[in-house]
């Protein structure tokens, strides 16, 4: 009897672990993304949160918590039924993926019902925009139908009739087929340089650890009574402060200081392009996570972006902080292209021998089975992928030279944030300016681009904004989090496929159920969902009347970011006490970099403390309270939603503080 007991438990001991691509995993994370594409859009237009400003999002952090808490439950009481780290880890991407393209109104996705409705629900005869505007816009991305834009606008309305349904459901169909092909050719890309970043140059992944330590019971994370510290401080704030917007009498803790009033008439602190300071918990968490060097850069170029507009307005050579010299927006395009040339030149000899490899020439190669892709499947993915997106272009009447430049310069900053994330983890990765929207007037001029190619980036305008929850990074890093048995890549790549394409439906019926009971021009909804569709549609309008050349100030600010960036670089690599990292000369200039200054600092000061007077095992230490100050503020945000959905007084727009 006791002989049979032993041999059964070691055949269980023997029994290999469930893979993490598993069909429950995917079939959960699945299921989820349409309520998490629910909770996105009422926090963007109803409860006034907002997710995707930073490196990790908010919702999956919290739901990869809660899943951890249910795993050690299940562990207990139903261990058949207990999720592997990897069919967590599955879950968290699949969400993670889905959210990064439609989580933010300022970033990627979460604006996108509002460019392809608002100049057709605005347009009168007094802006004229049918005449000037519609013609260069393409029907098939776009929704003009005057009665089922009133439903969307107005509210009330029932959205589940055909008639409403039929004319949403093509935009719907091309737009996931653009953004799925978009993600496609991304992770093509991360399949290709995978092995090089993460086995041969040993990348760090910093924005990994977060993840990995809450799936893999191996690390202790949830046994630690630091974690459960910092998870209880950010909790804690975050919900005082839900309490006490929504019962104006209880004071609230401070964790932002908006000091844009104090400057706004009081030149030249007025050229200050941003006016406030965060303080939470989560962008403590944040910066913790980051090499040293590269907080003391941020801190440092943050100031002197700051220092350089100051200055540049006190001097009378500034006139406009949002346009004109010092050409900030120029400035970061030259930096993030700098450091795309140089991370494709270190990298040139790897990448002749894949493409070698892809074409059916002699290269050697490293082993392709652990990849999502073969290298040949990747190359030619990523080929077909982009002649698709170029014959969606060209069917919009954008001209052919115009799209090829577009996706090359596209993708070539995709890759950009992927390396920036892999190797580093900023918390923030802002290219705004560094887009093609951007470089392309820059460096063309509106003008030869054309009014097709012009009201095509118009509709872009939700995937080519600042690119701080941009999701290429996150497949990257899924490809590696799949490290060690965890997840099989192929499986995790084929869900990660797929999830661009449901995550864009999902979010379209999303704003079909939210948008056609409480109206997007209503008084239930923030005033940013008009607000952000006019400055569009302004832009488009002011570039058709008054066509553009070259900017030659713009194009020389880009060179002289573009040699700074290389003398740094230059810096860096030859140097091991140069202080200041490349990376960060285009980064800092950014409105969340800059508010985030005061917490890099601190960061620095304690991480540098630590590591200077207790070593590695200080900072090893130390990690789970900063790791639960990030998780403690997702938390909050989820307990936020609840508190504002129950007691937020039908529908008023409340901040998730």
């Amino acid at each position: 009897m006791i002989g049979g007991q032993s041999d059964s438990r070691r055949r269980a001991d023997e029994t290999p672990p469930r893979r993490g691509v598993s069909a429950r995993a995917v079939i959960i994370g699945f299921l989820l993304t349409p309520l998490n594409a629910l909770f996105l859009v009422k926090a963007l237009w109803v409860w006034g949160g907002i997710t995707g400003a930073e490196s990790l999002f908010t919702n999956t952090v919290g739901t990869l918590f809660l899943l951890a808490l249910l795993n050690q439950w299940l562990k207990r009481r139903r261990p058949t039924w207990a999720f592997s780290a990897g069919e967590m880890l599955t879950i968290y991407l699949i969400l993670g993926i889905s959210t990064g393209l439609t989580c933010s109104l300022w970033d990627l996705g979460g604006s996108m019902s509002i460019y392809v409705t608002h100049v057709f629900w605005f347009a009168n005869e007094q802006n004229e925009w049918r005449e000037l505007l519609w013609p260069h816009l393409p029907l098939w991305l776009t929704v003009r139908d005057a009665e089922v834009l009133a439903g969307l606008y107005q509210g009330d309305t029932n959205p589940y009739v055909s008639a409403i349904l039929k004319v949403w459901a093509v935009p719907a169909f091309w737009w996931a087929c653009l953004v799925g092909t978009l993600m496609w050719v991304c992770l093509c890309l991360n399949s290709i340089v995978r092995r090089r970043w993460a086995d041969e140059e040993k990348l760090a992944f910093p924005i990994t650890i977060l993840p990995v330590q809450l799936a893999e019971e191996r690390f202790g994370l949830l046994r630690s009574r630091l974690f459960w510290l910092g998870v209880g401080i950010a909790a804690g704030i975050g919900t005082w402060n839900t309490l006490a917007g929504l019962a104006p009498g209880m004071p609230a803790v401070p964790t932002s200081w908006d000091f844009g009033t104090y400057v706004e008439h009081n030149p030249p602190w007025s050229f200050l392009r941003f006016g406030g300071l965060l303080l939470s918990p989560w962008y403590l968490g944040l910066s913790y996570l980051i090499p040293l060097d590269l907080t003391f850069s941020l801190f440092t170029f943050g100031m002197l972006w700051s220092a350089e507009y100051v200055v540049s307005g006190h001097l009378g050579w500034c006139t406009n902080k949002w346009s004109g010299f010092p050409y900030g927006e120029q400035q970061t395009a030259g930096g993030f292209i700098a450091l795309a040339l140089v991370a494709v030149w270190l990298d040139r000899r790897f990448l002749l021998r894949v493409v070698s490899r892809a074409v059916g020439l002699r290269a050697r190669v490293p082993e392709e089975r652990e990849e999502a892709f073969g290298y040949r499947t990747a190359v030619f993915g990523a080929v077909a992928g982009v002649g698709f997106l170029w014959w969606l272009f060209t069917r919009a009447g954008v001209p052919s030279w115009v799209a090829v430049v577009f996706f090359g310069h596209y993708f070539l900053m995709c890759m950009v944030i992927c390396r920036l994330r892999a190797q580093l983890g900023p918390p923030s990765h802002q290219l705004y300016g560094a887009m093609p929207n951007w470089v392309l007037p820059t460096l063309a001029g509106t003008r030869a681009l054309g009014p097709r190619t012009m009201g095509m980036l118009y509709l872009l305008r939700p995937f080519l904004q600042e690119q701080r929850n941009h999701p290429a990074p996150l497949q990257l890093e899924g490809l590696k989090m799949a490290e060690g048995g965890r997840m099989n890549r192929r499986n995790l790549a084929v869900a990660m496929a797929i999830a661009p394409v449901l995550g864009v439906l999902c979010y379209f019926w999303a704003t079909i159920h939210v948008g056609y009971s409480a109206g997007m021009a209503s008084g239930e909804t923030h005033a940013f969902n008009t607000l952000i569709g006019t400055w569009g549609t302004e832009w488009l309008e002011s570039a058709l009347e008054n066509p553009s050349e070259p900017s030659l100030s713009g194009a020389a600010a880009m060179v002289v970011s573009f040699v700074i960036t290389i003398v740094l670089y230059f810096l860096k690599l030859r140097f091991q006490w140069w202080p200041l990292h490349p990376v960060a000369f285009p980064i800092a200039m950014s409105n969340t970099i800059a508010a985030m200054i005061p917490v890099l600092f601190a960061a620095w000061l304690i991480k540098g403390l630590l590591l200077r007077y207790g070593g590695l095992r200080a900072h090893r230490t130390a990690l789970p309270f900063f790791l639960g100050l990030i998780v403690g503020d997702a938390v909050k945000v989820l307990i936020a939603a609840v508190l504002i959905e129950v007691f937020g007084g039908g529908g008023a727009w409340q901040p998730l503080a």
